[in-house]
This record gives C-alpha cells, structure tokens and sequence, in this order.
C-alpha cells in the first residue's frame, strides 16, 4: 500500500488537529523545525551505530598488529580518532537513507503524513524541503571528506608508517620523468621532489616551426623558484653542430615535480583534497601528461558528496510505492549496495579511459538519481494533469 491509498478517514491526534487549525506559513515553518530534529537525531543514531560497527570490526583486525608493534593505548586512540571522519563520510549516504526511511515511515505509521494532507500541507511541498536539506548535507559531506577526512588520513598514515610498521619517511625518488615546458621538452632521469633536485637531465630546446635547436644535457639540477638551475651542463646546437660545455646553466623552466610524484605512485582517493587534485591536474595537463585517472577522481569526490541528494530522492520515491518501513529499509540498503557496485564501476571505466571521467564518476548518480526523479514525477502527475484538466 502506498501514500496514495491512505483514507482521510482515520482519526487526527489533539496535538495534530491544533496544529492544523493555525495558518498555513506557520504550520510549515514549524513542520520543518519538527522535522530537521527528528532527522538529525535518527541521522546521528544511524551513523553513530554504523561508526561503532566499523571502529569494532577495524580495531578486531588490526589489534594483533598494534599489540606486536608494541603501540600504547594513546597511539591506537590517536588512529582511530583520525580515521573517524573518513568513516563518517564513507558510511553517510547509506545511514542517511535509512534515517529518512524511518522518519517517513513514522509520520506514515503515526498518521501525522494523513494529517499534513488534509490540513494542506501536500506531499509534494515535503519534497521541496527534504531536497533542499539534502543539498545541506551534500556541503557536510564534503567538508567531512575533503577537509576532516583528508587531515586524518595523513595523520593514520603517519602513525601507521612511524609507529607500527617502524619505518622511517623515506625519500622519493622519481624516475624517467618527460614533460613539456614552454620551448623545452624535458626528460629527467631521477629527480627528487622532497630536495628540489635530480641528475641526469636532457632538455631539448626547439624554436619556430618546431625546429629543434639545441639539446642541453647536464648531471645535476636544482630548482630555484621558476628556474632550474643545470650544472655540469654540455650544449650541443644542432644547426652550427657546435659542442661546448658549461658550468652551470639557468633556464626557464618552473614545472611541479610534487605533481609527478602523484601520478606515478598509488593513491587512496582520500589522500587529496579537491583543491590539492586541482592544482596537480592542471600543472600535469599543461605538460601533456595524461591525466584522465586524476580528473576521475576529481569528479568522484563531487559526485559522492552529492549522493546525499540521490538518496534523498531514492527514500522519497520509495513511500510512492510501499508504505511498510521495513520493506523500504530492505529495498533501500538493496538500492545503496547497487549504488556503490555501479559507482565503483563507473570510476573504473572513467580511470581506464573507455568513459568520460566526468560520467563515469557520475553514472551511479545519474542512474539512480533519474530513476528516483521519474518515479516521483510519475507520482504527481495525476494531480496536475487533473489541475491542468479543471482549467
């Protein structure tokens, strides 16, 4: 049975039927602040359930691999402190669902939805306000996984390095390096981002016309602001074929090496921000890298932030269909596991280049988001082709 075969017929409770008698505006300005309460505290109690499941089972595995390693209370504190915004945001969309499943499902079984719509307050108007909450939530998601999420994990990755596993921040070393610069196509045998140099450098400098001009081979660099200074440096000028050998040698060249150190080790996608994935992307593009695994993860962070609203549509949709909150809770963690399986594929797709990063980081939402919108448009539809009809 769904919200369409409720019968005006049963009973109002007092609370309600006052309720009712006040003005429209007001009964709704209210229905909003009784509702975010109830959402936020069924919000907190669902995420606060699945955090302890995941911090109990997480703790399970590792608690071996602490007690060896000889960690002290503090330290497996400290980590778990860190990991815990990550796992906030990692378990959100599925805890916000089932709190808004329930909600919904308790204004059904309660009879408060039969009273809001015979006092005038439609199911189309809740809509409009449980869509512009999940924007709110969107923005807490994002701050939660890109500002706190991103600070923890740096932080479990320094304990687990330096206190468990004992091994000291090592240097990294990157090697067989190209990029283009300007005039300059370079290619740098080993380089060192942490130290700002390298060895074994050859920049081939070309001209108009793409003519090559020179090649410029030298043993050291060190970078120096936007310059790379070359030493032990051998030109050899293509056009006189002239040989000569310089000390040291300045030329323009103000490429990123932080940003090839990204590109060429792996990475968890919660290890960067939005705004440090930017800055490499278009670093990278202007080198011609490509940068098609980067700009997907990029699109994955908006895209999962933005789930909050597909869910939010998803639990909506669902009460068109069934009223029965545990069918719709079983339907809506079906739903969420299916999400995330079509998500990670689509990141997958758009990572190895068969898809757009951009659609394949958004086709879980765009799937399940579409499919939600059509469902309640299909919902209200009667209705106003029924007004539309009257006129």
């Amino acid at each position: 049975m769904s919200i369409n075969s409720i019968k005006l017929s049963m009973p109002v409770t007092p609370s309600l039927a006052e309720y009712l008698r006040r003005p429209l505006q007001y009964r709704f300005n209210t229905l909003q602040r009784y509702l975010l309460v109830q959402n936020l505290f069924l919000s907190g109690l669902c995420l606060g359930v699945g955090a302890c499941i995941y911090l109990l089972q997480d703790l399970v595995d590792n608690l071996d691999v602490f007690v060896q390693a000889g960690v002290g209370v503090g330290v497996m504190a400290t980590f778990f402190l860190a990991k815990l915004p990550l796992i906030l945001s990692q378990i959100l969309p599925a805890a916000y669902l089932v709190s808004l499943i329930v909600q919904i499902g308790l204004l059904v079984r309660h009879r408060e939805l039969l009273a809001l719509q015979s006092g005038g307050v439609s199911y189309a108007a809740l809509v409009r306000f449980y869509a512009v909450y999940g924007l709110v939530w969107c923005v807490l998601q994002l701050f939660l996984s890109q500002g706190l999420g991103v600070a923890g994990q740096r932080t479990m990755d320094r304990i687990w390095q330096e206190q468990v596993q004992k091994q000291a921040v090592g240097v990294v070393e990157l090697r067989n390096i190209w990029f283009l610069n300007g005039p300059y196509v370079v290619n740098v045998e080993s380089a060192y981002p942490d130290q700002g140099q390298g060895k074994d450098v050859t920049v081939y400098v070309y001209g108009e016309g793409n003519t090559l001009k020179r090649i410029i081979s030298a043993e050291t660099f060190q970078v120096q602001g936007r310059q790379w200074e070359l030493q032990s440096v051998r030109v050899y000028e293509t056009i006189t074929f002239d040989v000569y050998q310089e000390t040291s040698l300045y030329l323009d060249i103000s490429q990123d090496l932080d940003a090839f150190s990204i590109l060429q080790t792996r990475f968890e996608a919660s290890a960067l921000s939005l705004f440090e994935l930017g800055r490499i992307i278009s670093y990278l593009e202007g080198t011609g890298s490509n940068v098609e695994r980067l700009r997907t993860v990029w699109h994955m962070k908006w895209a999962y932030a933005f789930s909050l609203l597909v869910m939010t549509f998803i639990a909506l949709a669902l009460y068109t269909l069934f009223d029965s909150v545990y069918l719709n809770i079983a339907l809506g963690l079906s739903i969420v596991f299916l999400y995330y399986v079509l998500f990670v594929l689509g990141v997958s797709l758009g990572e190895r280049g068969f898809m757009s990063p951009f659609f394949g980081a958004w086709l879980g939402n765009f799937f399940f988001g579409l499919s939600a919108g059509a469902l309640l448009v299909w919902h209200f539809m009667p209705d106003e082709l029924s007004a539309f009809r009257k006129q």
